[in-house]
């Protein structure tokens, strides 16, 4: 009886042969392919020459597989195995190092956010598994792939998160292949990542022309609100009307692990949060006062305390539902005139903003309300916070909003509506504000 370490005499696509181990015996010969893959000129008498690539790590590698013959052939000597179980053990593998060590290893050029990304996705990929020991890169195989992807369709998560995750898995096994830490198989076909098809809501593409001419073409305040409650609802991450009604001010910055107001709303359950900053609050100013101009002496109730600068509206919409309704039927009428699209449109134009630029794939998931932005508590060192900062700051960018809010307030002016944006505080009671501006 003997266990061989041999090179195989044929070669993969890459120009590679196969190390595997030849079990011999009288009327018995067993081939058991291993892990490792190198180029037959640089092996030669048990050693891969230094004109090998990646020849430290093959080296060690192959130090391993050298270790497994020893054991496998104590074992069988000693009859503590049969052939069967010594396969077996053979067949297992050598376990050269884990993903987590990889990744750590060969990302050191990426963001630190985005290592995280790939750390998270190792962490998603061992849960849906069901492992509960280290995953190594053998662990990225075909069968392990289709099987994640089928869980966590089964468990519920979006195609296009899973998506994601599977992207990240590729580009680690992509990274491997080139340090033939993995046999190019076709591991990732185009199956395994599905392509979706975007649909935008009422096939139509909003820019900033289109909101600019609405503004431009408005006729009364109830038009300009109507504007404006639609710039609000794209600039605050797609909001519905439910949320916008629903949404409240957060002052502490315990619950955010960041300095700055906030608004925090719960969308189908997940938390979310949008930063105060100049923009935010002059755009809040304008929809209020004016709301509180055209609403406040037949319908109170519908609005937030006048001295809470941070909320429009503070109605109870599971006893108001009927009040809720039509408050916001009017506006839909008139922005499906102006603009020729729903208030729905709103999320469908913020997504579309969010999927066309570079960020990480967590902080994504927390910008489109599929991971609880509460995530941003536990990012210590403030990178994720600040990455998804940065994109509604990149945002208000995008969208012109301090432009889009002059014109409305000129608009209002115009119409007859002044002193939007009084920030003195003179005006201390909402009829002391509505006496004091001018009326349509």
């Amino acid at each position: 009886m003997n266990i061989l370490i041999k090179i195989s005499p044929y070669k993969n696509k890459n120009n590679l042969s196969n190390i595997y181990f030849y079990i011999k015996d009288t009327n018995y010969r067993k081939k058991i392919k291993s892990e490792l893959y190198v180029n037959k000129d640089n092996y030669a008498k048990g050693e891969i020459s230094k004109a090998e690539t990646n020849n430290i790590s093959k080296n060690i590698l192959l130090e391993k597989l050298k270790l497994h013959k020893v054991e496998a052939l104590k074992n069988l000597k000693s009859g503590i195995w049969k052939l069967p179980q010594c396969e077996k053990y053979l067949r297992k593998g050598v376990e050269i190092q884990s993903v987590r060590s990889f990744v750590n290893k060969n990302f050191k050029d990426v963001s630190i956010f985005t290592k995280r990304d790939y750390l998270n996705t190792i962490g998603v990929f061992k849960k849906h598994l069901e492992l509960n020991r280290e995953l190594y890169l053998k662990d990225l195989n075909r069968k392990n792939l289709v099987q994640f992807k089928t869980n966590t369709l089964f468990n519920g998560i979006k195609v296009s998160s899973v998506n994601a995750y599977l992207k990240k898995l590729k580009v680690i096994v992509n990274k491997a292949i080139k340090q033939d830490l993995i046999v190019n198989d076709r591991i990732f076909d185009e199956n395994l990542i599905e392509k979706i098809n975007k649909k935008e809501v009422n096939n139509v593409k909003i820019n900033i022309n289109d909101i600019e001419q609405a503004i431009f073409i408005s006729k009364d305040i109830y038009e300009l609100q109507a504007i404006s409650l639609f710039i609000t609802m794209i600039i605050f991450q797609g909001m519905t009307p439910i949320e916008m009604v629903k949404y409240k001010h957060l002052k502490t910055s315990s619950e955010t692990n960041s300095k700055g107001n906030y608004i925090v709303y719960k969308s189908k359950g997940v938390k979310r949060f949008i930063k105060f900053n100049e923009n935010i609050f002059n755009l809040i100013q304008t929809i209020k006062t004016s709301i509180y101009f055209t609403h406040f002496n037949k319908n109170p109730e519908l609005l937030a305390a006048y001295n809470n600068e941070y909320e429009i509206f503070n109605l109870n919409i599971s006893q108001e539902i009927k009040k809720h309704k039509n408050l916001w039927n009017i506006y839909q009428k008139k922005i499906k005139q102006l603009i020729g699209v729903s208030f729905r449109t709103a999320n469908t134009i913020y997504i579309d903003f969010i999927n066309n630029i570079e960020i990480s794939h967590q902080a994504r998931e927390i910008l489109v309300g599929n991971i609880d932005a509460s995530e941003i508590i536990f990012d210590q060192e403030n990178v994720l916070n600040d990455q998804i900062n940065g994109v509604q700051n990149k945002m208000e960018v995008e969208f012109q909003l301090g432009k889009l809010i002059a014109l409305i307030e000129n608009k209002m002016a115009l119409l007859g509506v002044k002193n939007l944006n009084d920030k003195s505080g003179r005006f201390q009671t909402p009829l002391d504000f509505i006496k004091n501006i001018s009326k349509i």
